[in-house]
């Protein structure tokens, strides 16, 4: 899966959208002057009219359009709660819902990426799912419950990794901003709609009585607004069909990549053939895009449907798909997963090993602050105190820290149990987060020092959970080619060497194979490493290869890549750093496989 070219064809299929938009703008602006000059007996050459209706449209397509995309901006979420959803409860006793979650993590471990928050949509039977967001820092992931009642691991496995393929490849953004432009052009029909029952509830209709026939003309206004609003609906249909059906072959053959068990999703697919995907809520509509099956049943002749047909699906998945006779089991936890590439089961492997006082505390935000608080602190007790004395804790806080210290050395992986606290840690409030922050920042600095684990959390912490407080967008593009960054690669690659090797040879072999990688001429660009990792050093090194338009960014991440991976085996340490770099960067690290 190359990231970065999705991102590309996403972006070329923009393109189309805005045609269609256009078009769609264009109709509804033509049909209005048309109408308008039946209805006042004017001309169809009328420019003034014309331009008035124009501008009238034109500001009513926009304001309807920035309204819902401010609403967005919030991340998915607001999608899910539009749907139904809930969230799914830190600790629920649902066996289910437990191993939703589970699958969920072992996902996010896998690819990468920061643990997305779970939701559940209670009321709706059919069997789908999707993932939204802006980022991957704000993304949710949210199932039916006939996803979580009428699928096997496997399948659930299936499904969740074909939603993770859409935060991977980079298309949420889009989607979740097509929710936002298509409300402008929709808008139209929305409240033609809403005259129209406003006449309803008055005691409109065509029976006697002034109060009645005073209500016909609301009946008149919504049906011809909701009429010409339809202008924009059939757009609308027509753009989301576009940007959906390729899409979700790509997302079902990145499942397959993840899971190495065509069976899964072919299986799943195969269910929503039996028992249907069609969503009950509403607003289903707008999402539509967005679902792994047909959220909105069958489409005339297909034109507007949003999903490639079933039988398409699964035979582009696995040609030899036998379904399975199978009962689901209620009262006992579901079977172990099947066959799964080296990275989700290692993924799978992280999360038992871990103790279950940080599996557990990691997914609730009382004890997700404390736990993050007891890793960053040191393993000398006067440097320990020091530090726990330049951030304000209240009593059970200090409690809870004091006992997570002491049971700290179960923790194998810190880095994993600050990935499971992401989704509590968005949990917080704008004071609370504040406050966790600065006191996050004070703990760094107080040991006078900088360790790889505090440099990787920082950075999860800018990129991933800032996001959810100060929706920022990112840094402004600046750069178009690696060679005026070369200064800053050098260092980035000379850090990951640094940590790649034990000898100067190794860290040099590392070094070179990054270099490589940027296909640039050594002898016109040389680069040099520099010894040691200066963490001061790397954190504006990244800051400014941040600021390089995606396909350099590509470039140098694969360079970062190709230096970890030099010798076939990635130490829990390369792997760390490499995970700093991705988060800057914004390419996900999609496969974390060989990890000693």
């Amino acid at each position: 899966m190359d990231f970065f070219e999705s991102q590309a064809r996403a972006h070329r299929k923009t393109k189309w959208l805005i045609v269609y938009f256009a078009l769609a703008v264009l109709g509804i602006i033509l049909t209005l002057h048309v109408a308008a000059a039946f209805a006042f007996k004017e001309s169809l050459t009328d420019w003034r009219n014309l331009g008035m209706i124009s501008g009238g449209v034109i500001v009513v397509v926009a304001l309807g359009s920035l309204y819902r995309m401010a609403e967005l901006s919030h991340g998915g979420r607001v999608v899910a709660q539009m749907l139904g959803g809930r969230q799914l409860a830190p600790h629920t006793t649902d066996l289910r819902e437990q191993q939703l979650r589970n699958v969920v993590e072992e996902m996010a471990l896998a690819s990468g990426v920061p643990v997305p928050d779970i939701y559940v949509l209670d009321d709706e039977q059919a069997i789908n799912a999707f993932a939204a967001g802006n980022t991957p820092g704000d993304a949710v992931v949210a199932v039916t419950r006939g996803t979580l009642e009428q699928l096997n691991r496997d399948q659930l496995q299936g499904v969740i990794a074909h939603e993770f393929s859409h935060i991977l490849n980079g298309d949420m953004r889009l989607n979740l901003r097509l929710i936002g432009v298509l409300t402008g052009i929709l808008l139209l029909a929305i409240i033609g709609r809403i005259v129209f029952e406003l006449g309803a509830r008055g005691g409109g209709g065509v029976r006697g009585g002034s109060k009645n026939n005073a209500q016909i003309p609301l009946f008149a206004i919504g049906a011809g607004l909701w009429l010409i609003g339809s202008i924009g609906v059939f757009f609308a249909k027509l753009i989301k069909a576009a940007v959906s059906r390729q899409r979700e072959f790509l997302a079902d053959a990145s499942a397959v990549q993840f899971t190495r068990n065509p069976d899964g999703i072919a299986g799943a697919l195969y269910k929503i053939g039996q028992a249907g995907s069609k969503l009950q809520s509403p607003r289903a509509d707008e999402a539509s895009h967005l679902f792994f099956g047909n959220g909105l049943g069958e489409s005339f002749a297909g034109m507007f449907a949003t999903h490639p047909p079933i039988e398409e699906r699964i035979q582009a998945i696995d040609p030899g798909f036998q379904p399975r006779e199978e009962t689901v089991p209620v009262k006992t936890p579901p079977p172990a997963a099947g066959p799964a590439p080296r990275n989700v089961a290692l993924a799978g492997a992280m999360l038992a090993a871990m103790p279950v006082f940080a599996r557990e505390g990691a997914r609730s935000t009382a004890s997700a602050v404390p736990l993050i608080y007891a890793l960053l602190l040191s393993n000398d007790a006067a440097t320990r105190e020091r530090q726990l004395s330049a951030i304000q804790l209240s009593p059970e806080d200090r409690a809870e820290v004091d006992r997570d210290v002491r049971r700290g050395g179960e923790i194998s992986d810190a880095i994993g149990v600050m990935d499971l606290c992401l989704p509590a840690l968005r949990q917080l409030s704008d004071a609370q987060y504040a406050s966790f922050r600065d006191n996050v920042g004070k703990l760094i600095q107080c040991d006078g020092e900088v360790d790889l684990f505090e440099f990787v959390l920082h950075k999860a912490l800018l990129r991933h959970v800032d996001h959810a407080f100060t929706k920022s967008r990112g840094p402004a593009v600046k750069y178009r080619s690696p060679v005026p960054l070369l200064p800053d690669i050098a260092t980035a690659l000379s850090a990951l060497a640094w940590y790649a090797g034990e000898t100067a040879e190794a860290r040099d072999a590392a070094f070179q194979a990054g270099v490589a990688a940027l296909m640039l001429k050594p002898d016109a660009f040389p680069m040099q490493r520099i010894d040691g990792c200066d963490f001061a050093a790397l954190d504006a090194a990244l800051d400014r290869l941040a600021e390089a338009d995606p396909p350099t960014r590509q470039k140098i991440f694969n360079a970062c890549n190709q230096a970890v991976r030099h010798d076939g085996v990635i130490q829990p340490r390369e792997a760390a750093l490499l995970r700093a770099v991705s988060d800057v960067l914004a390419c996900p690290m999609l496969d974390p496989e060989n990890v000693a």
